[in-house]
């Protein structure tokens, strides 16, 4: 394991994080690269960032990808967890710990069209796919994002994206999500 985690050096817990996310699933032969994206590469991590990861599988390992997260939640104090049932290209668990820490784990089939905005940072990549997904974009923003897209299941982990952003003093987000998911 060679990746670097100075720019969240700050954040030990988002470093084990990180670190068992890379450990559950690097070792799995369909799982063809690992990214980390969002607040922790672009050195804007705070204490209540997410540890944002996306795995990118082949042979339909999203779908079968239950053992890998099992292995990322060993030991872990899990509080609040919402997963996609993986029928689509794509699969997910949010998790909330114990802690207070969080983190999303995307497994996505490489027919799964994502691409990626920089900064990320290439936690594994077996066959230099990355750069292949990677687009001048900039990435989705906060004030984006769809509201209640998981339903009433996913309605807590909605709430404590609205209780990070207030808790950083951006109540102007916090305040038109919570109008959009009223809406």
């Amino acid at each position: 394991m060679t990746f670097d985690t100075s720019k969240f050096a700050h954040l030990p817990l988002h470093q084990n994080l990180v670190t068992s996310a890379y450990e559950a699933f690097a070792s799995a032969p369909d799982v063809r690269a690992i990214v980390l994206v969002g607040s922790l590469v672009s050195g804007k991590g705070d204490r209540v960032s997410d540890a944002d990861v996306v795995v990118f599988t082949c042979n339909d390992y999203h779908r079968n990808s239950v053992d890998g997260y099992k292995r990322f939640e060993a030991g872990k104090e899990i509080i609040y967890c919402l997963q996609s049932d993986g029928n689509g290209p794509t699969r997910f668990r949010k998790y909330l710990f114990g802690d207070l820490t969080s983190a999303e784990i995307h497994c996505m089939d490489l027919s799964a069209p994502l691409r990626l905005s920089k900064p990320f940072q290439i936690l594994i990549d077996k066959d230099d796919l990355v750069s292949k997904r990677t687009t001048d974009a900039p990435p989705i923003k906060h004030e984006d994002f769809p509201v209640y897209e998981n339903g009433d299941e996913g309605l807590i982990w909605e709430l404590v994206d609205c209780i990070k952003w207030l808790s950083r003093g951006n109540t102007d987000l916090a305040k038109g999500y919570l109008r959009r998911l009223g809406g």
